[in-house]
């Protein structure tokens, strides 16, 4: 279930922050502010027109994951794994050196 909250345009811009390699502070800012994640996820409902008008249609994808009461959960577990396969992927550099 946990799976199928995160749309594909959210997996994107986690799989952008791996590529820059902040999926960390990511996962640290969601930790922090996880209680307000119901309210934020309401506030970018409420922003979702304007922001369609104005091109940003990943936006509702966002609002739907922290609205949902399992969606916290499920970013943070999507960003464990982002960071595991980090770390395997610096061990096995290391290890082909």
């Amino acid at each position: 279930m946990r799976n199928k909250l995160i749309d594909s345009s959210v997996d994107e811009l986690l799989s952008s922050l791996c590529d820059r390699r902040m999926v960390l502070p990511a996962a640290l800012f969601l930790a922090g502010h996880r209680p307000m994640a119901f309210t934020i996820g309401q506030l970018l409902l409420v922003l979702h027109p304007l922001a369609a008008l104005l091109g940003g249609d990943a936006i509702g994808a966002w609002a739907r994951l922290l609205s949902h009461p399992a969606g916290p959960a499920a970013l943070g577990d999507r960003l464990a794994e982002l960071i595991d396969d980090d770390e395997n992927s610096v061990l096995r550099r290391r290890s082909e050196s």
